[in-house]
């Protein structure tokens, strides 16, 4: 592996550690109208899926995500935030909608009991996120140089920023 391909993969490995334990994440698409509607949504990756190319959910065959993904506006938003440790992360990704039983059996868990009439409902999809490119921010002061920093750019005017490892990732090549 070149030092790129080395690089692209550590840098794709760092994006899923800084994901993978954040579940709750907002996704924004397109709606029929050409408004950016963003809404929350729990991660269902586990670790016997091929997860570090598609992040997974569940939802309701009348979510408007379904509708935008079958009418050809499946270019989604992902945010994830973990505010506590500082992980901030956008990954660009295309919507795909399955009613593989498979896939939803894979996927489901008690969580997904509140929401349908079982594994079996005819209403149950699953939109699988085929990431495109990411971008992560991790936050690596601890918060009381966080404050610091604040603190001291409150009395002085200049703006502390914190230091975060920031990356942009490119999702596209078969080495995720």
């Amino acid at each position: 592996m070149t030092e790129h391909n080395n690089t692209q993969h550590d840098n794709r490995e760092k994006l899923w550690e800084l994901i993978k334990d954040v579940r709750y994440t907002m996704i924004s698409h397109l709606n029929d109208t050409h408004e950016i509607h963003s809404q929350p949504m729990t991660m269902l990756n586990s670790e016997q899926m091929n997860e570090r190319q598609n992040l997974y959910f569940i939802l309701r065959n009348t979510n408007d995500l379904v509708k935008a993904a079958e009418t050809g506006r499946g270019q989604i938003g992902l945010s994830f935030a973990k505010p506590s440790d500082g992980i901030y992360v956008s990954i660009s990704a295309h919507a795909q909608i399955s009613t593989d039983r498979i896939l939803i059996e894979q996927l489901w868990n008690p969580w997904a009991e509140n929401w349908f009439e079982g594994k079996d409902d005819p209403t149950v999809r699953v939109l699988i996120a085929k990431a495109v490119s990411a971008e992560y921010w991790n936050v690596t002061d601890n918060k009381v140089t966080q404050l610091f920093k604040a603190l001291k750019g409150g009395v002085t005017g200049e703006a502390g920023e914190p230091h975060a490892e920031h990356q942009k990732v490119n999702l596209q090549s078969n080495i995720w």
